[in-house]
């Protein structure tokens, strides 16, 4: 299957992605090699190898230097967005999990990581501002930088937390982006900047700012995201 639109890694990624949950790849399955991958996708290994860390880093396959990439078990989601769509409560519900979450992650990040962790989150950022160049939403850039972070918190416990719904943290990312795109008090740019402060906080590793900065930028999420579902109600 030949790719050729822009953000490769991850039309590469939402292709083997489907075959996961299309059933022709399965728990367990190993992966071909990098250089098969490429010939196959018609890409390059580069592209390759950002697409095989975004599927890591959201839980669908384990890397094992040696041995190869394997398909990993996931648990469902535990919340259908599909059902909670037009609900303000449920959402409501779902944006207050990922605060009680991700403000304790990002401080437990600043403490704990090294300098991997940093350049995982950095990518991200690049990919984040580099779909503002492209007029691209760039939900899975967002969600990148969230689980990388969650890496960093060197937590097991809190990143499984957030790869149980990082489906659905993808889904409702799109749609704030879109919210976001389209309101003329917001925009990605500002999106980009809250994320930005955060990498910077965690970089300093100063615990509380990084908290801060998270707290703050979940917040606006929040008031963009409900503000627009009331308003399409009324």
């Amino acid at each position: 299957m030949k790719i050729s639109n822009k953000k490769l890694y991850e039309k590469v990624a939402d292709v083997i992605i489907l075959d996961i949950n299309e059933g022709r790849l399965n728990t367990g399955d190993r992966l071909p090699s990098i250089k098969a991958l490429s010939e196959s996708f018609g890409v390059g290994q580069a592209t390759i190898r950002e697409a095989l860390n975004a599927l890591r880093a959201m839980g669908y396959i384990d890397i094992k230097h040696g041995q190869g990439t394997f398909i990993t078990e996931r648990e469902e989601p535990r919340f259908n967005f599909e059902a909670i769509n037009g609900d303000v409560k449920d959402i409501e519900n779902l944006l207050e999990v990922r605060s009680i979450v991700e403000v304790g992650v990002a401080r437990l990040a600043a403490k704990n990581r090294n300098d991997e962790d940093l350049l995982a989150i950095e990518s991200a950022l690049k990919d984040m501002k580099l779909a503002i160049k492209e007029n691209d939403l760039g939900e899975a850039s967002d969600l990148k930088f969230h689980l990388a972070i969650a890496d960093a918190a060197k937590n097991d416990i809190l990143k499984q937390l957030l790869l149980n719904v990082s489906d659905i943290m993808r889904h409702t990312m799109k749609e704030t982006r879109r919210i976001y795109l389209y309101t003329k008090s917001k925009s990605i740019e500002k999106l980009y900047n809250e994320h930005k402060e955060i990498f910077e906080a965690i970089k300093i590793q100063n615990a509380q700012l990084a908290q801060s900065k998270m707290a703050f930028h979940l917040e606006e999420v929040e008031k963009v995201v409900l503000s627009n579902i009331k308003k399409t109600e009324s």
